[in-house]
């Protein structure tokens, strides 16, 4: 009878003792998957970075160990100085010539900062800064993997209706307004692209002009975003906008030269959203991307322009190329896309004669060709495009935007939050794909769990079984 008592008891220890072993071997798992997280979510080392592909404004710059060295053109906008902005230098070599081209090396100091900026300070006073951060004793550049984010949105660009291209054209939501206003843009394009070969060279021109001659409203920004503040009619007439209004006029001026442009909707760093908070932070910018060439180029057009209007006041500022044909590594330092809209302008009069159509879905996937943006082309020329300052407005409308965020130091222009229920739906997406893709260490835990709880019930079974023939035991001896 007491040696039953005694197995029973070392039976139901060693039970416990089994339980508690491979709790703790599955916690010791989780924690390693963790730390394996955590250490995923770190950027990737890059020790080269070529700022843009665009060959009259770029710059290619290699790490190595003890130097940085910098080598491309500035054509327009020759290099003054360029520099580490904390942590200091021994010593900076730089070759500037007249024509843009330039070579330097910095030999930098031990940072006692985690990261830094490289500052390319150009004639004009414009800053070009880049992140760089460091560890280890090394310098590099990081990679937080949306260089390839971004590019899988231009994978799977998004229709839309009809309706809203005209809603992006004018917020009177007319044919005759629709129409008035494809003129404006039509007779607008031709004049920015006369005498330019090459839809690359036309696409920077058209760039160039809409940085330069369009304002940031920060008034819009800081009370309400309308339809009213981003179509196309009010832009031109006004000569301030937002973002969105931005990208839409910059899309519109390509379209109508024939070149294919998409509208992009995301993250962007601001005064509450760090580099490494991007891929998780809320929808707050609106940029572009121009398919040339078999490839995308992306352009931001308000991170180029230095102009804003505040108070009421027009304020000239420094307009520059860091964003026109920016490299994807280049981009992902503060872009983070969500979503790529296709808008055709051009076919706005569409909704005007069916009331309800969408895009063709069949090749939105891949990348367009020329066949889908050939448009009609309005042979009617406007007297003026560009109106003095307007105060018209139409009827109350609803707010669609409305945010308050920052940019690099270079322009301290400002973005708007869009509250697209498809953007919103992108994101979302994104974020469950991620959460899909966990290390294989976590994966692997089910197993064990489920290995845990056999066991357990093996365990409780025999635990039981032993108890019952027990009992049964002494009642026989009673």
């Amino acid at each position: 009878m007491q040696d039953m008592k005694f197995f029973n008891k070392i039976l139901r220890i060693s039970s416990l003792l089994t339980v508690f072993v491979i709790s703790l071997f599955l916690c010791l798992s989780a924690a390693g998957a963790e730390q394996s997280n955590t250490e995923n979510k770190k950027p990737q080392k890059v020790y080269e970075l070529v700022t843009s592909d665009n060959p009259d404004y770029s710059c290619k710059i290699s790490i190595y160990s003890r130097s940085i060295v910098l080598s491309g053109c500035y054509k327009s906008d020759p290099v003054k100085d360029i520099t580490l902005r904390y942590g200091g230098t021994i010593s900076t070599t730089l070759k500037s010539e007249s024509n843009g081209n330039f070579t330097a090396t910095i030999n930098p100091n031990e940072s006692l900062k985690k990261d830094d900026i490289i500052d390319i300070t150009l004639t004009s006073g414009v800053h070009l800064t880049y992140k760089i951060n460091y560890d280890n004793g090394g310098w590099y550049f990081p990679d937080n993997n949306l260089p390839e984010h971004n590019g899988k949105v231009l994978e799977k660009i998004m229709p839309t209706s009809a309706k809203s291209w005209a809603g992006y054209l004018t917020d009177e939501l007319t044919e005759e307004s629709v129409r008035k206003t494809l003129d404006e843009v039509k007779y607008l394009s031709d004049y920015i692209a006369k005498d330019i070969k090459g839809d690359y060279n036309k696409t920077v021109a058209i760039a160039n002009w809409v940085s330069e001659n369009i304002y940031y409203d920060r008034d819009a920004r800081d009370t309400s975003v309308t339809q009213d503040t981003i179509c196309i009619k009010n832009v031109l007439q006004r000569k301030r906008t937002v973002c969105a209004g931005y990208s839409n006029l910059f899309c519109a001026l390509l379209e109508a030269q024939g070149i294919r442009a998409v509208n992009i909707k995301g993250t962007v760093t601001s005064d509450d959203i760090s580099y490494e908070e991007l891929a998780d932070a809320r929808v707050n910018h609106e940029w572009s991307a121009v398919w040339l060439d078999g490839r995308w180029v992306v352009i931001d057009t308000v991170w180029n322009s230095g102009n804003k209007y505040e108070n009421g006041q027009f304020r000239k500022g420094k307009c520059y190329q860091k964003y026109t044909d920016i490299s994807p590594l280049a981009l992902s330092f503060d872009h983070c896309a969500y979503l790529a809209e296709s808008r055709y302008y051009f076919r706005a009069p569409e909704y005007f004669e069916k009331q309800e159509t969408t895009t063709p879905t069949a090749s939105e996937s891949a990348p367009p060709t020329e066949s889908e943006t050939v448009t009609d082309i309005i042979t009617s020329v406007p007297e003026a495009v560009i109106q003095t300052e307007q105060t018209t407005t139409s009827l109350p409308q609803t707010t669609i935007i409305e945010a308050t965020d920052s940019k690099p130091e270079e322009v301290s222009s400002d973005t708007e939050e869009s509250n697209s229920d498809s953007a919103s739906s992108h994101q979302e997406e994104s974020k469950a794909e991620s959460d899909e893709a966990q290390p294989d260490e976590e994966k692997n835990l089910w197993p064990w769990i489920i290995a845990l709880a056999v066991i357990a019930v093996i365990l409780l079974i025999t635990d039981i079984g032993y108890l019952i023939f027990f009992k049964e035991n002494k009642n026989k001896e009673k």
